[in-house]
């Protein structure tokens, strides 16, 4: 149960927000768009759920 909440939520979701980060954080001194955040916030919830569906079959198959 462990490895699923680990494989399948926490990993997942640190990734999502690393990606989260990359897109969202200026990095040359720009300021904040909507459409930036937007961006990030959607490349979030794909690596989420991607990962999350990745990573909940490959906890799966060792049970």
């Amino acid at each position: 149960m462990m490895r699923v909440w680990l494989y399948g939520m926490v990993i997942p979701g640190l990734l999502g927000l690393a990606a989260l980060a990359a897109i969202v954080l200026p990095g040359d001194g720009d300021d904040l768009t909507y459409t930036r955040l937007l961006i990030g916030c959607g490349s979030m919830i794909a690596v989420c759920i991607g990962g999350g569906f990745l990573g909940g079959r490959a906890a799966g198959r060792h049970q």
